[in-house]
């Protein structure tokens, strides 16, 4: 059997607005069963030519938070899916074909469950580094330490001078000098991008890649 999405505007339109009604419906079924129920339906009315994936895994952390059971919609669920993925399109089928819900249902619980646990994991490992990277900086550059400096470089993998000037750590050449110490310490590591300069903060990089 092969599933045909439907298709023109009017009636992917009312498909998305009942899967709204859905969403927003009150009701006793339990939230993580829910966000399961919800997911389906978006990748069987699969609306856009293409991104319906990515979009289907934004629309599930998005529903999480939104029921309360996240303070920030930050679990990644992209990298169970990607690794389980003939799982997930086997599940998807079975819904489709024989109705069966269970399997589905069981699927997205566990893919919920594994990632929140890697997650927690990821995040333990980056406060730890986060921690002794503080200490490593206040004993070595102790003259340009600082809690900002520190919260700065681990914002994102990457920095660059406007981003310490933009948190108020100096003028341009000013953070320019503090990022040269810092690699010149072994801190971060820099690549020439086009014009600018990125100052990757590669052991916060490694543990964001595994």
């Amino acid at each position: 059997m092969h599933y045909t999405p439907p298709e023109g505007e009017t009636i992917i339109r009312q498909k998305l607005k009942e899967m709204e009604s859905f969403i927003h419906a009150e009701d006793d079924i339990d939230p993580l069963i829910k966000m399961a129920l919800i997911h389906y339906q978006f990748e069987a009315i699969h609306p856009f030519y293409d991104g319906n994936g990515r979009t289907g895994r934004i629309l599930m952390v998005l529903y999480l938070k939104f029921s309360g059971l996240l303070e920030l919609p930050a679990l990644y669920l992209s990298r169970y899916i990607i690794q389980n993925k003939n799982a997930y399109y086997k599940s998807l089928r079975g819904v489709t074909e024989k109705e069966n819900w269970e399997n589905w249902i069981l699927y997205m619980l566990d893919m919920v469950e594994k990632s929140a646990k890697s997650d927690r994991n990821r995040i333990s490992q980056i406060v730890q580094l986060m921690n002794s990277m503080e200490n490593e900086i206040r004993d070595v550059l102790p003259k340009i330490y600082s809690k900002d400096l520190l919260e700065t470089i681990f914002r994102l993998p990457y920095t660059k001078r406007k981003f310490l000037a933009d948190a108020g750590l100096g003028n341009l050449k000013t953070v320019g000098n503090y990022l040269s110490k810092l690699e010149n310490e072994g801190f971060l590591k820099s690549e020439q991008v086009g014009k600018e300069k990125l100052y990757l903060n590669f052991r916060l990089m490694e543990i964001l890649k595994n």
